[in-house]
């Protein structure tokens, strides 16, 4: 009788490899819809004087604000992407005119990074979820 010869598995099924990599997947999720509003407002984005209705939060400030867009509709919305707001004052706010709920401070800048911060996660998610399901020998 010939003795079975087993095959190695390539991964080993391993919880925390498998969450590490869904982990990946909703941040870089979270990453694509920040760089895409970042991108939309610098490509079609206009620039409007909002007056700030609230300021709240806790260790994150957002701040309420209403804005009359160039079509003439009254947004009320928030936002945390702000520098300098005070309550009753009036600031500029740069919206995509179609999506006029995306919006944000004019002084806040229309970079990246932020959105770079998810994909730095998504690295470490993903490497981290490689070695726990590559093989040990």
């Amino acid at each position: 009788m010939k003795p079975r010869v087993r095959s190695k598995r390539r991964f080993t099924f391993d919880l925390e490899g498998v969450m590490c990599f869904v982990a990946a997947l909703v941040l870089a999720g979270l990453g694509v819809a920040e760089n895409l509003d970042t991108y939309w407002l610098g490509q079609r984005g206009e620039v409007v004087t909002a007056t700030v209705l609230d300021e709240y939060g806790g260790k994150t400030t957002r701040i309420d604000v209403r804005y009359v867009t160039k079509a003439g509709q009254t947004i009320e919305n928030d936002t945390a992407n702000y520098l300098e707001a005070e309550v009753g004052k009036q600031i500029l706010v740069v919206y995509d005119p179609e999506n006029p709920y995306r919006m944000q401070a004019a002084d806040w800048g229309l970079d990246y990074w932020l959105g770079g911060l998810w994909f730095v996660g998504v690295v470490f998610f993903a490497c981290f979820g490689v070695t726990r399901l590559w093989p040990r020998t």
